[in-house]
């Protein structure tokens, strides 16, 4: 098996003070709501990174991006009472603390409530992932690579183009704005992924480079932490996943721009299996919020697709 290399995806962390967007194979665009809509404008900027808007104020994000003032459509809303972090139900080998907070903000933003997924991934589940990460370059840049004998010493040399030995990377641009992709369920197993912040139960987005066959392909990266994964079951959208770190498959370190680039054909992104947390969100969200958030839940288990 591959080796995996991870980091987290918060921009703060490596004081980069804006955000961007999710990175798509084959597009800079993607910036307005898709056609078929999951959420897009529930997904807001906190701390440089992402939020995600459940409805009643409740707001969920990734621990290490923080609380603070989020904003939803330009707008920002002030934390209202206790940050809560949510558990991992006494799991063993995992840590006591996920990689999740939640917490209310002071007004309501105008925003419909989502429905929390109440069933697991399913390897290869379609999905949408929106998310503000920095933006990419226009263009792929190429990379040859030499090994070295430490941990973040390989030397990476800039070559005109594709080739035998060569890697693609989409490099960081400068701007921002919230993006939308779409990916599958790479992997189910062994993704109890902990970045310093606590083990967090995930599932596994594969950057493939498949630009014929899924143009809009995402990949996670610097900014998207705390964003938002998509699914959809029986005809209704569902919260399936929160992004908290990317990676890649990479044995290569010291790789440019990490995690602000995509590793193209390598890059892998993180993202907490909501319905493990499910029980504990939906007990901190009060009524109406609840009744919204669990009922379209239910509705979606009841229409549960197999693959």
């Amino acid at each position: 098996m591959k080796p995996i290399k991870f980091w987290v995806a918060a921009a703060h962390l490596l004081g980069l003070g804006s955000a961007g967007a999710v990175h798509v194979i084959g597009t800079t665009g993607n910036t307005a709501a898709p056609l078929d809509d999951p959420g897009f404008a529930n997904v807001g900027t906190l701390n440089g990174a992402s939020a995600i808007y459940l409805g009643n104020r409740w707001v969920l994000t990734a621990s290490h991006v923080g609380s603070g003032s989020v904003y939803f459509g330009g707008v920002p809303y002030a934390v209202s009472g206790p940050v809560t972090q949510l558990h991992n139900q006494g799991t063993s080998g995992m840590t006591a603390l996920a990689d999740m907070i939640l917490f209310q903000i002071a007004s309501d933003p105008g925003l419909p409530s989502l429905a929390i997924s109440a069933g697991s991934p399913v390897l290869n589940d379609e999905l949408m992932m929106i998310g503000n990460g920095v933006n990419r370059s226009a263009a792929r840049s190429y990379y040859t690579a030499v090994q070295g004998p430490n941990p973040g010493d390989d030397l990476w040399t800039a070559v005109s183009g594709p080739g035998p030995g060569v890697s693609e990377l989409f490099l960081p641009a400068a701007g921002q704005a919230v993006r939308w992709g779409t990916n599958n369920v790479e992997s189910l197993g062994d993704v109890d992924i902990n970045a310093g912040s606590g083990t967090t139960r995930s599932f596994v987005t594969d950057f493939d480079d498949d630009v014929a066959g899924r143009p809009n392909e995402a990949q996670g990266v610097l900014g998207d932490s705390g964003s938002a994964v998509f699914r959809k079951v029986g005809g209704q959208w569902e919260l399936l996943g929160l992004t908290h770190a990317v990676g890649t498959w990479s044995a290569f370190d010291n790789i440019p721009g990490s995690p602000a680039s995509s590793f193209v054909g390598e890059g892998l992104t993180y993202a907490a299996d909501l319905s493990f947390y499910r029980g504990q969100i939906l007990a901190a969200i009060p009524e109406p919020g609840s009744a919204a958030l669990a009922g379209a839940a239910l509705l979606a288990l009841g229409c549960r697709r197999r693959r």
